[in-house]
C-alpha cells in the first residue's frame, strides 16, 4: 500500500475513533472509511475543529494537518504579503512562520525589528519575540525579553507567557526559576506547565519532588476528559518516559 495511503488511511482510524467516542452519528464511519481522505477532511472542519479550535492545543493540532495538507503555505503566503506590505504585524506573522519551520535566528531578527520604535511594548509581538528566543536556548535574553512584556502588559503575567518565561529562567539557571514554575502551577495547573515543573526538578537533581509532579500530572490528565488528554499526549507521554527512567535508574 503506497505511504500516502496509509496516512490517509491513519487519520480516517483516528476520526472514526473520536466519532465512537463523543456519539457522532454511525454514518459519519461509513464517510470516514469509505472515503479516507475526503471524509477526514470534512470531519476534520465539520466536527473536530468544533472541539478543540478554542484551546491552545486545538490550534497546534489544526496547524498540524493544515501543514500536511501544504506545509509550506503559511510561510509562502507570510512571505509574499510581507514582500508587498513590511508592517510590523505582516513581519511577525512572517516570523512566526519561520519560526514553525525552524528557522529560528531568522524568526528572532524579524520579531526584534517587529518589537521596536513604536511598537517596543506590543504584547503580541513581545511574547513571540521570547518564544523564538527560549526555541533558540537563548535564555538569558528570553527572560529578558518576558521581563519587558510583563512590565508593559502585567496580565500577561499568566498562562503560556509565564511558562515560557519560566522555562526561560530555567534554562539561564536563575535561581528563581523554582518559583515562577510554581506560581504558574498555582494560577493555571495544565499537563503540560506540571510535567514541565516535573522535568525541571529531575533535572535539579530532586527525584523525589519530580516524580511527585509527573505522577500528579498523569492523575490530573487521566481525570480529564479524553479530548484533553489527546490534545496533551506529548506531554502524558514525556511524563510517563521521565517515569521510566527513574524506575529504570532505581537501585534493586
Amino acid at each position: 500500500m503506497p505511504l500516502i495511503a496509509v496516512i490517509h488511511l491513519a487519520f480516517a482510524i483516528f476520526f472514526a475513533v473520536h466519532a465512537v467516542r463523543t456519539g457522532q452519528p454511525y454514518w459519519w464511519l461509513f464517510v470516514l472509511l469509505s472515503m479516507p481522505m475526503l471524509g477526514s477532511i470534512v470531519y476534520f472542519f465539520a466536527v473536530y475543529m468544533g472541539d478543540v479550535r478554542h484551546t491552545r492545543q486545538g490550534r497546534k493540532a489544526i496547524r498540524a494537518v493544515n501543514n500536511l495538507i501544504d506545509p509550506h503555505r503559511e510561510l509562502r503566503e507570510a512571505t509574499i504579503e510581507f514582500d508587498r506590505t513590511p508592517t510590523a504585524y505582516n513581519r511577525a506573522r512572517l516570523a512566526q512562520a519561520l519560526l514553525v519551520k525552524g528557522d529560528v535566528q531568522q524568526a528572532i531578527e524579524h520579531f526584534q525589528v517587529a518589537a521596536s520604535g513604536p511598537y517596543a511594548k506590543d504584547s503580541a509581538f513581545l511574547r513571540g519575540l521570547g518564544e523564538a528566543q527560549l526555541v533558540g536556548e537563548k535564555y538569558a535574553d528570553s527572560v529578558q525579553t518576558f521581563e519587558r512584556l510583563f512590565e508593559a502588559h502585567p496580565d500577561q503575567k499568566a498562562g503560556p507567557s509565564a511558562l515560557m518565561h519560566a522555562e526561560a529562567l530555567a534554562g539561564a539557571k536563575r535561581p528563581e526559576a523554582r518559583a515562577a514554575f510554581e506560581a504558574v502551577i498555582a494560577s493555571d495547573a495544565s499537563i503540560e506547565a506540571q510535567v514541565k515543573y516535573g522535568l525541571f526538578l529531575l533535572d535539579r537533581g530532586e527525584r523525589s519532588a519530580g516524580r511527585a509532579a509527573l505522577e500528579h500530572a498523569l492523575k490530573d490528565a487521566q481525570r480529564g476528559h479524553h479530548h484533553s488528554r489527546d490534545m496533551n499526549r506529548e506531554w502524558i507521554d514525556a511524563a510517563r518516559e521521565a517515569l521510566k527512567s527513574l524506575d529504570a535508574a532505581a537501585p534493586a
